[in-house]
């Protein structure tokens, strides 16, 4: 099989140039010339991909060497393969590694792996021929990376001609600019976690200011360049790409969601209809309960954000209690796990939660763990046996305080967790702070076979 795609990895020499916005606006304006385009993001990232997915109304998917390895080629040639065009948005800077010394986990990396040309995205804001220095710095670095392109963000109308100069001076293709913006601003805003989560913006809105942004950018240059440099992969595995065989079971399942919980891989809600047809959504700050269902999940979000409408809806926080008490099967990850404990304190708030676990969760200005971990279980349990090995991501703000006594699940190689461990077993109900992509290891398809195993 080979890989013929069009594609264009957009990337920076570091955070927070605007590389989701013009991730963005590149494929809005591709879509409204017709093209179908497929959207990816390089790490491990919940909210950037929940952006991609607005503006397409497809699933974005991530491509996550790390996590990952060489799979990241057989995702990326199964989840673009009925598109026209695919745009990778790339993490930090275009170099920046896991080490900070190798190339593994970086941007420049999946490019190579990919045989995918970049589009730079330059921020325009009081600079123009040094603009010329950093693409030839960008592209010196590393020959084997091609730079083909660039887009300026955050730029004033006079500004944008010596900046085009600048950049096609180097050899580039200028593929439009971003200009300085209000609405912008207003609809991409910055949490602790990065951007806010696009299920908590208006949507209508977010593809209004897009659709504004969009005229800025030359498509038919965009598109030239995707096609140009683009290379040929091959692609050595097709498995699981046919696997369309309906689920034969009355199992249900619950998942909450809203604004709150909104951290879920794609690939973890098609594992689950993939067993099971029956699924249901939760609205935490709304509904009063649960429903019929086998298995609960909540993924990570804000549960600190919206704690006070947790707190409200004491209907449903006792019904996941009763739930768990059951011994029916629960599998939750930070965010999750943050709202099985007694209480979560915020700005010097405090909001009652389910109280499955006797701890007390208190935020931080600063992040506890912010990255890829490893861990061990030491401990079987409902997600896997003693000795088996976890790779995952922890993005936490948060650390708990612990009232009662508890025989930790997993043991940190690399990461925090709660000191150095994690992992609660409560019944069947499992949770800890690790994010787990399924396509690293699959909880979800361990847990429900576990299910159908117990309900046979």
């Amino acid at each position: 099989m080979e890989v013929t795609v069009p594609r264009l990895v957009i990337a920076s020499y570091k955070g927070k140039n605007g590389k989701t916005t013009v991730t963005l606006a590149l494929a809005y304006a591709l879509i409204k010339t017709g093209f179908r385009v497929s959207m990816f993001k390089v790490g491990p990232d919940y909210i950037d991909p929940s952006y991609h997915s607005v503006i397409t109304g497809t699933p974005s998917r991530n491509l996550d060497y790390v996590l990952m390895g060489d799979k990241v080629i057989t995702r990326f040639y199964r989840y673009s393969l009925n598109s026209d065009i695919a745009i990778i948005e790339g993490v930090s800077g275009l170099y920046d590694s896991v080490d900070g010394v190798s190339e593994v986990g970086s941007t420049a990396q999946v490019a190579k792996l990919l045989r995918a040309p970049v589009v730079l995205v330059i921020n325009g804001e009081r600079i123009n021929r040094t603009v010329r220095a950093i693409i030839r710095g960008l592209r010196d670095f590393d020959s084997d990376v091609k730079i083909v392109g660039a887009v300026v963000t955050n730029t004033t109308e006079r500004q944008v001609d010596k900046l085009r100069i600048a950049v096609e001076g180097e050899g580039l293709e200028f593929l439009g600019y971003v200009p300085r913006s209000d609405e912008l601003e207003e609809v991409m805003q910055y949490r602790h976690l990065g951007l806010m989560h696009a299920g908590e913006v208006d949507k209508q809105y977010l593809v209004k200011v897009f659709s504004e942004t969009s005229r800025f950018i030359d498509v038919n240059k965009v598109v030239k360049v995707a096609r140009e440099y683009s290379e040929a992969i091959d692609v050595r595995s097709d498995e699981g790409l046919n696997n369309t065989e309906p689920p034969s079971n009355d199992l249900r399942v619950g998942i909450l969601g809203g604004r709150v919980f909104t951290f879920y891989y794609p690939e973890v809600i098609e594992r689950i209809q993939a067993f099971m047809s029956n699924i249901r959504f939760i609205d935490p700050e709304i509904d009063q309960e649960l429903g019929d269902i086998n298995l609960l999940l909540i993924g990570g979000g804000f549960p600190e954000v919206y704690g006070k409408y947790l707190e409200r809806n004491r209907a449903l926080r006792a019904d996941v209690r009763r739930f768990i008490d059951s011994g029916k099967y629960l599998y939750a990850e930070c965010g999750g796990l943050m709202y099985l404990t007694n209480s979560i304190i915020y700005n010097n708030e405090e909001y009652e939660m389910v109280g499955a676990i006797d701890a007390v969760t208190v935020m931080h200005k600063r992040p506890v763990w912010y990255g890829y971990a490893r861990a061990r279980i030491i401990k079987d349990s409902i997600i896997g046996g003693s000795g088996t090995v976890l790779m995952g991501h922890e993005f936490h703000y948060s650390s708990l305080i612990l009232h009662g006594g508890y025989d930790f699940v997993i043991r940190y190689e690399r990461g925090a967790g709660i000191n150095g461990y994690d992992g609660f077993q409560v019944n069947n109900a499992y949770a800890h702070y690790l994010h787990i992509h399924p396509d690293t290891y699959d909880v979800i398809g361990r847990i429900i076979k576990r299910l159908l195993d117990h309900e046979n």
